[in-house]
């Protein structure tokens, strides 16, 4: 059997966004991570939190030598959330808050009052491409507070800055660009928050597969850049890197093509291809959990959609309004290397996440001062 890592609430990504709340003195809405605590004590001008899209601890180790800095500086390892995925993952990251409270699960949930599955971040039908929204559907119906406007409520002399890559910003079109950003920020006047996110090391491992050699190259073109960023900080910043995820190469079920298990269910499933939502026929459950089972139980696990709430699964805190609708009657978890496609059409990925193997959960927490070199 492939090792399972649950989400643990108390040693996460979740836990990290909550220590930089509590040392802006910002309200905090789950435990802290008591290593991160001890470190931001020492009252850094600037904090530096950078999130590598799709770096795992088993990526680091497999890809990056033992004394390159990204791996000299890795305290510890922590656990995504769940689904392992950057809509649930990030999210939580610049809330603070669980994917419970958040409603933010997976890349396309059911709307309902769109009557689609829509792509969140792209605010696009995800079965209906076509079909244009004239608003932002996700700010609608399931907005959040993000950790800047918590931190700058908190602390009003606090500045704090976003840096995004080349979809958000063309000029950040590497890695060194991006943190060459960062500088310049941390090197301006005044305290700051810095969030800056990474996304090509995950949508290289999309595209190739996370063993894959064009992913292992830009690895290393990520730890020059990380090497690079420390030789040129200041004495009062610190870096923190997480990612939200890692990855694990995969192989593709095409979920389409089993007619008598698709007929079962009211709609096409929703979420993640390995955390994948089904709504059910309400006649037809006893028969969509023998079929599941029958094609699939070795390489997912079902779970009803309230057990796998109760469970702890997506975390703790006061549930969305909109939880129970966007995770339906079932809750399929990839517990092998294997994908559901639902659409026979489209990219076909050699690498994925949002499961629970070891790979895909378990993440690094990096911490970088000065001192630290």
């Amino acid at each position: 059997m492939n090792p399972i890592v649950f989400p643990n609430y108390e040693n996460s990504i979740l836990n990290v966004s909550n220590s930089i709340l509590k040392y802006y003195g910002a309200k905090t809405w789950h435990p802290t991570l008591r290593v991160l605590d001890h470190v931001l004590a020492k009252n850094y001008r600037n904090v530096v939190l950078l999130l590598i899209d799709g770096l795992g601890v088993d990526a680091i180790v497999k890809h990056l030598p033992e004394k390159s800095m990204l791996r000299k500086h890795l305290q510890t390892t922590i656990t995504s959330v769940f689904p392992s995925t950057t809509v649930a993952a990030t999210t939580a990251v610049l809330s603070g808050r669980s994917p419970l409270e958040t409603g933010w699960f997976g890349w396309h949930q059911y709307i309902k009052e769109e009557d689609e599955s829509v792509i969140l971040f792209l605010n696009k039908a995800y079965y209906n491409p076509d079909k244009k929204f004239d608003y932002n559907v996700a700010s609608k119906f399931i907005p959040y507070t993000n950790l800047y406007r918590q931190i700058e409520e908190a602390n009003s002399l606090m500045k704090t800055a976003e840096i995004f890559p080349a979809f958000r910003t063309p000029e950040n079109n590497s890695i060194s660009k991006l943190l060459d950003a960062v500088t310049l920020v941390t090197k301006s006047s005044g305290q700051h928050f810095v969030y800056a996110y990474w996304d090509k090391v995950d949508s290289y491992m999309h595209e190739f597969g996370p063993s894959s050699n064009e992913v292992h190259e830009h690895i290393l073109e990520v730890e020059t850049a990380f090497s690079n960023y420390l030789k040129n900080m200041d004495d009062d910043t610190v870096i923190i890197a997480i990612a939200d995820h890692g990855q694990v190469d995969v192989e593709i079920i095409d979920l389409y093509q089993y007619d008598d298990l698709i007929n079962t269910l009211l709609r096409m499933p929703t979420n993640e291809s390995r955390a994948s939502v089904f709504y059910v026929k309400p006649d037809r459950f006893d028969e969509f959990e023998k079929l599941f089972n029958k094609y699939f139980k070795n390489y997912f696990n079902l779970y009803k959609s309230e057990d796998a709430i109760s469970m702890g699964l997506f975390g703790s805190g006061k549930k969305h309004t909109r939880s129970l609708g966007f995770l339906g009657d079932y809750i399929a978890i990839a517990t092998d290397y294997f994908i559901f496609n639902t659409v026979n059409e489209g990219f076909r990925m050699k690498g994925q996440h949002a499961g629970l193997l070891k790979e895909e959960m378990l993440v690094p927490l990096i911490i970088a001062t000065k001192k630290s070199l």
